[in-house]
Order: C-alpha cells, then sequence, then structure tokens
C-alpha cells in the first residue's frame, strides 16, 4: 500500500486514488472515528483530528467524476463506507453521506469554475436546499440571499452550496421542467452568517446548522448547477439523474442498525457470563435474531437495489426508468423501518438500563431517532415506489422483475 504522510498517533493512509485505496482506510480509519466520537459529539460537528483524517482518507472525495480525475466510485461503494463508518459513529458516517454529495456538484461546473474551485480534490462542499433562497439574475450571475437548514457538515466544508429559485426583474425564471428554476450555487462564504443552532437529540456531529445571506451577495453563473435538471442518459455515470447525489446516506441508518444489533449481542453475552447462549431467555434471544435478521435484509437489499442502479448508470447511454429512480428513494425508507425495528427490539433487550447516560447504546438510540427524521426515511417514499408501478405495469412490482442478461431488462437505450 501506498502510504501518505502519517495523519495522527501512527495511522497510516493510502494516497485515494483508487476505489480500494479509499475503502482500505475507511476500515484503517475506525478506531480513531471511534476514540472521536465523543469529542464529535461534543462540538456538535466533525473533531479536527477526526475531519483531518477523514479528509487525507477520501472518504468526502467517492463521489468526483473520471471525466475530473475522480474515482467515481460505485453507487454500491460509496453506501458501503458510508455504513462502514456509521456502525461505530453515526455523526462520522453522516457527515460521509453528506459532503460526499459535493464531487456530484463538481461535475456539473464548467472547465474555468470547476478549475478555481477544485484546485484539489480534497475540498469538502456542503449543501443545502431548504428552504429554498432567492437568487435574482443580473449581469454575469445572481444576487443572492436566503436562509437554509439542515447544512450538515458546514462547518469543516471548503464550500459550502444553497439551493435559490431564480428571478428576473422580479419575475420566476422557468427551468427544463417547467417548474421555477431551481439552481445550487457555490455561497461566497465571507457573506454567510452562520445561526449556530445545531442543539439536538442526536446525530450532533453533523454540525447541520442553518445559515443564511441577508443582504444579497453575487454569485457568477458559472458557480451554479440547475437542481432540477432533467435526467440525462449520456451524462457521466453518477449525474444521470439528480436523486443519485445522495444515495450513499441510506448507509447512516444500515450503520446505525448494525450499530445496534451489536452493543445489544454485547450486553446479552455479558449477562451470558459462562453459560450456553441456549440457556438465554427464548425472548431475549427470539429479539436479538429478529434484529439482526432485519439488518442482514436491509443490508441485502439494499446492496442488490445499488447493484442494479450501478449496472444502469455505469452504462453508456442507459436511463433509469420512473420506477428505478423511486426504488432508490424506497431503499432509504425500507432501511430505515428496519432500523426502526432493531432499535425497538435492542431497547426491549437493553431493558431499563438504555436510558442511562453510561450506556453506549443510548447515544445508538438517540443517533437512530434523529436519523429517522430526516426527509429519505420517510414511508411516503413507499407510497411514491408503488405509485411509480401502478403507472408502469410493464415494469413489474419486484427486483426480480429488473433482472435481464444485459444488466436490467426495463432500462431504456438512448441513441
Amino acid at each position: 500500500m501506498t502510504s501518505v504522510d502519517t495523519l495522527t498517533d501512527d495511522i497510516s493512509l493510502a494516497a485515494p486514488h483508487s476505489a480500494d485505496a479509499i475503502i482500505a482506510n475507511a476500515h484503517a480509519l475506525l478506531p480513531l472515528i471511534a476514540e472521536e466520537a465523543d469529542e464529535t459529539e461534543r462540538l456538535a460537528r466533525l473533531s479536527p483530528r477526526a475531519t483531518a483524517a477523514m479528509r487525507a482518507a477520501g472518504v468526502f472525495e467517492m463521489g468526483f467524476p473520471a471525466f475530473r480525475g475522480g474515482v467515481e466510485m460505485s453507487l454500491a461503494q460509496q453506501v458501503e463506507v458510508t455504513a462502514l463508518i456509521s456502525a461505530v459513529d453515526a455523526s462520522s458516517g453522516w457527515n460521509v453521506g453528506v459532503l460526499n454529495a459535493g464531487g456530484y456538484y463538481a461535475a456539473r461546473l464548467g472547465d474555468e469554475a470547476y478549475a478555481e474551485l477544485y484546485p484539489t480534490k480534497d475540498m469538502p462542499t456542503s449543501g443545502a436546499f431548504h428552504p429554498r433562497g432567492r437568487a435574482e439574475q443580473v449581469d454575469g450571475g445572481f444576487m443572492v440571499t436566503g436562509r437554509w437548514d439542515w447544512g450538515s457538515g458546514s462547518y469543516i466544508a471548503e464550500h459550502i452550496v444553497g439551493g435559490a429559485e431564480v428571478f428576473k426583474n422580479g419575475e420566476p425564471v422557468k427551468g427544463a421542467d417547467g417548474k421555477q428554476m431551481h439552481l445550487g450555487l457555490w455561497l461566497p462564504k465571507d457573506a454567510i452568517e452562520v445561526a449556530h443552532n445545531w442543539q439536538t437529540l442526536g446525530v450532533r456531529g453533523s454540525g447541520s446548522t442553518s445559515y443564511s445571506i441577508t443582504e444579497p451577495a453575487f454569485v457568477p453563473a458559472n458557480h451554479s448547477f440547475d437542481r432540477e435538471a432533467l435526467d440525462n442518459p449520456n451524462a457521466d455515470p453518477l449525474n444521470k439523474s439528480v436523486p443519485i447525489s445522495h444515495f450513499a446516506l441510506t448507509g447512516v441508518v444500515l450503520g446505525v442498525a448494525r450499530h445496534a444489533v451489536q452493543l445489544a449481542g454485547d450486553f446479552v453475552r455479558e449477562r451470558m457470563g459462562s453459560i450456553d447462549a441456549a440457556k438465554i431467555d427464548a425472548a431475549t434471544r427470539q429479539a436479538l435474531g429478529e434484529a439482526m435478521s432485519d439488518v442482514d435484509f436491509a443490508y441485502a437489499g439494499v446492496r442488490e437495489v445499488a447493484r442494479l442502479t450501478d449496472e444502469v448508470i455505469f452504462t453508456p447511454g442507459l436511463a433509469l426508468t420512473d420506477l428505478q429512480r423511486a426504488r432508490m428513494s424506497a431503499a432509504n425508507a425500507a432501511a430505515a423501518n428496519a432500523l426502526r425495528r432493531a432499535m425497538g427490539m435492542c431497547m426491549e433487550i437493553a431493558s431499563a438500563r438504555y436510558i442511562l447516560d453510561v450506556n453506549p447504546i443510548q447515544r445508538v438510540i438517540r443517533d437512530g431517532m434523529s436519523a429517522l427524521a430526516h426527509a429519505g426515511t420517510r414511508r411516503a417514499h413507499l407510497a411514491s415506489y408503488a405509485t411509480a408501478a401502478l403507472n408502469n405495469p410493464q415494469l413489474g412490482y419486484t427486483l426480480a422483475d429488473d433482472l435481464s442478461n444485459d444488466g436490467g431488462a426495463q432500462v431504456r437505450l438512448i441513441r
């Protein structure tokens, strides 16, 4: 393994120039992330030590496209890295899942703007798109104002993106989809006011503070991208469809669920002492087995959705169907359902002890509850999934209907 300079203590990491290197680095980081979890929670953002290590490991660069010299990791790989880190500390994993999207945004920049904003790919980029700000079109760009919530990772980010609706002479400007144009804009950091309002139940270290621009600030036109861009089957793989950019966040709920099961299993082992597991009461063993199976099958399902999606997006000219796009959102919601069930079982196993601050499962429960507050985990996505299937009966209803020798029976080849 080719190593970069030692970061902290005796950790040595590979230069993050390949997917394999970044995956290996993520494994190497886990002890440090565990050590820094308390400090990350206390600071309500990644600790400086964790930030430096994770940046050098390349875990915020997974979404950079190959045509910009990036590693362009598959969705399956991105989810695995996010889940791996989240299973140790949800806040650290959340930062990976969110800041990883910076490479997707950067891919939409022209050559001049990319060279200006990304002299290196080690430039973590945070983005918040709701509520939407206002971008008044002027010569050469936009005068931007707004307040954005849920700015995960913005404390440690080199760049901050804000979503805004576009106006010209006070009138809404329509985008390619016929709705008012919604852009993501690289905001000038010296114009940003940080609210410091991230005091939460859990996932405290995500640093998801609100921020605002009250006095109109100029953003050059080439420092923006269309947040509601239509799907483009001829784009680079990770930018064929806008929803792809946050699929890695599915790894957070998977990792938190896995962490909960691990702690519950450790708790039962402690109770066992030297006796055989069969002598533990059947209700406890059943609860643990149910939690284990929920997590196992959620992992398996998300991996399969990621694999099938990767087959489409990494094949030139192939486009995702409405059902396949909806399935990506449904995967997150289904994984969230598994987390809900697993947390309930693990709380049952830990009994009243989970309310104690000294019990490590308490933080996992708090993190799990906070992760489940995210819009991507809502059960409504499952209704959208059903709607896509009902409106496209030729595509079938289940994953099994989407398999074929050419990597997906229900994809369209765009010539």
